[in-house]
């Protein structure tokens, strides 16, 4: 380590002009220091997890879209491809017509209600995960906040939602004084 001026040293800051980190031991340990590292953890892991269904919800809905493209313009009715996938005909129509330069694909009638039906069910199944996930998220910002572990502030960091969509889910909430 380069060495450093005595304005430098007492300024707390190294010769790179960087801040100087100078505790020499680390602070004591606050009583509930686990429970809050168990819950920052947890709420870590329900992040990530919840941004990898998010992306598995996309990626399905573009596959089911695409699906749903091809059925029209391979001959199905909007009514028939809504009763299979479970969207509704207006959504079903939307969607065949954001797909423009499609071109008929000779695949037999069954095999369209059959992918479409999986596809359907798939992207139902990850929505479901996707609420579970959300669910153990609150859960968890309940608990956090009943046992004063976290404030609202760090919450909203630790699940990327906003300090006010934090105060609002939890406004019923009874909290020690």
């Amino acid at each position: 380590m380069p060495a450093q001026t005595p304005a430098a040293a007492l300024q707390g800051r190294a010769a790179t002009g960087r801040y100087a980190y100078r505790a020499k031991a680390p602070g004591p340990q606050a009583p509930g220091h686990a429970e809050h590292a168990k819950l920052t953890h947890a709420l870590g892991v329900h992040r990530q997890l919840l941004s990898h269904a998010t992306a598995a919800i996309r990626t399905l809905t573009a596959a089911r879209n695409e699906q749903i493209a091809q059925a029209i313009e391979d001959g199905f009715t909007i009514a028939t491809v809504s009763a299979v996938t479970g969207e509704n005909m207006k959504s079903v129509r939307t969607i065949a017509l954001a797909y423009d330069d499609l071109f008929p694909s000779g695949l037999p009638r069954g095999t369209h209600m059959a992918a479409l039906k999986q596809k359907s069910e798939e992207l139902r199944a990850a929505e479901r995960h996707r609420d579970q996930i959300t669910e153990r998220r609150e859960a968890l910002i309940m608990m956090a906040l009943r046992n004063q572990v976290c404030d609202d502030l760090e919450l909203a960091s630790l699940t990327g939602l906003t300090p006010d969509h934090i105060r609002r889910a939890t406004r019923g909430i009874v909290r020690p004084a």
